[in-house]
C-alpha cells in the first residue's frame, strides 16, 4: 500500500481526491476542533436553529392565546369592572409550571413569543443574508472580471447605496407602503447585498489573472463558465464568511425595525425589547429574554464568521 493511501482525512477520502468545498469543509471541521470559541458558537448557532425550527411546534400554545385564572376579587353585585367577571387575565404573571418565562402584559406565554419570535428571526436573518449574499456575490463577480467602464459604473452606484446609512435605507423602503413581512425581507437583502459585492469584488480582483484563469480564455473557455466554475469556487471562502455575519445583522435590523413599530406583525423579539420598557421596573423578564434571546443570537453568528474567516485564511489556518 503507497504512503497516498494511508493520509485520510476526517471525511474518509484523500486530499488529492476531493473537492475545493470538501476541502473547504475539512479545513473548516478541523479549525473548530482546535478553536474553541468557534466550535461553541457553532454549537450555540445550532441550538437556537433547533430552537427556531421546531420549538413552534412543540410548544402547547398559540403565541397569541391568552390565558385566564379565577378572580379572586369576583363579586357580582359590585360596580368595579375589575371585580364584575369571575375571570380574569393571566397578565405579567410570574414563572410557573405551566408557563415557564411567565406572561406578558397580554397574558400570552412569555416563551412561546420567544420560540416564535426565534422561527421569525431566522426566516429574516438567512433569507435576507441568503438573497442579498447572492445579489451581491453576481454583481463583484461580474464587476471585478470584466472591470473597465462596467467596473466603474457599478462601483459608483455600490458607493453611493453604501454612503446611504443603512437604517435610514430601511425606514425609507418600509414606510414607502404596508409593511409586510416580504417588503421587509427585500429591504434586508438590498441593504446587505452592496456591502457583499464590495467583499467579493475584492476577492475576484485577487484571482481573475491567476494561471489557470488565464489557461482556461486561451483554450476558448466562455466568460459564464470562467466565471462559475473558476472563479466563484475559489472566491467561496469570504462568500461563506460574510453570508454568516450578514445572519446576524439582518437579524438586529428586523429587530431594530420591530422595537420602532416598524416590523411586520407577528412575535418579534424587538417588540418584545419595547412593551417591556414599560413594565421594566415591576418584570424586567419582558425585556431581558426578548434583548438577551437577540443578544445571543447575533453574538453567536458573529463568532461562527469570525471563526470561519480565521478557518478558511491559509494565513491563519496554521495558527
Amino acid at each position: 500500500m503507497s504512503n497516498d493511501a494511508t493520509i485520510i482525512d476526517a471525511w474518509g477520502e484523500r486530499p488529492a481526491e476531493r473537492s475545493f468545498l470538501a476541502r473547504q469543509l475539512n479545513n473548516v471541521w478541523d479549525f473548530m476542533r482546535r478553536r474553541k470559541v468557534g466550535g461553541f458558537a457553532l454549537v450555540l448557532v445550532v441550538i437556537i436553529i433547533g430552537l427556531g425550527v421546531i420549538g413552534p411546534y412543540v410548544t402547547p400554545y398559540d403565541k397569541d392565546e391568552s390565558f385566564q385564572i379565577e378572580n379572586p376579587n369576583y363579586d357580582p353585585d359590585s360596580l368595579k369592572e375589575e371585580e364584575m367577571s369571575p375571570f380574569t387575565a393571566l397578565r405579567l404573571s410570574n414563572p410557573t409550571g405551566t408557563h415557564l418565562l411567565g406572561t406578558d402584559h397580554l397574558a400570552r406565554d412569555l416563551l412561546t413569543r420567544v420560540l416564535f419570535g426565534a422561527q421569525r428571526s431566522l426566516i429574516f436573518g438567512f433569507g435576507a443574508a441568503s438573497i442579498s449574499t447572492i445579489l451581491g456575490a453576481i454583481l463583484g463577480i461580474v464587476s471585478a472580471y470584466f472591470g473597465g467602464r462596467l467596473d466603474l459604473v457599478l462601483q459608483r452606484v455600490v458607493d453611493a447605496m453604501i454612503a446611504i446609512p443603512g437604517f435610514l435605507f430601511l425606514l425609507l423602503m418600509v414606510q414607502t407602503g404596508e409593511t409586510t413581512l416580504l417588503r421587509v425581507l427585500l429591504a434586508l437583502s438590498v441593504l446587505g447585498a452592496f456591502g457583499v459585492s464590495r467583499v467579493v469584488r475584492g476577492a475576484t480582483l485577487a484571482v481573475r489573472n491567476d494561471v489557470y484563469i488565464e489557461a482556461s480564455r486561451v483554450i476558448g473557455a466562455s466568460s459564464p463558465r470562467i466565471l462559475f466554475r473558476h472563479i466563484a469556487p475559489n472566491v467561496a471562502a469570504p462568500i461563506i464568511v460574510i453570508f454568516s455575519v450578514t445572519i446576524g445583522g439582518s437579524i438586529l435590523a428586523e429587530a431594530g425595525l420591530a422595537f420602532l413599530n416598524l416590523g411586520s406583525p407577528g412575535p418579534s423579539w424587538g417588540t418584545m425589547v419595547n412593551v417591556g420598557r414599560q413594565f421594566f421596573d415591576s418584570k424586567p423578564i419582558l425585556s431581558l429574554v426578548g434583548g438577551g434571546a437577540l443578544t445571543i443570537t447575533v453574538l453567536a453568528f458573529n463568532l461562527l464568521g469570525d471563526a470561519l474567516r480565521d478557518a478558511l485564511d491559509p494565513r491563519l489556518r496554521g495558527s
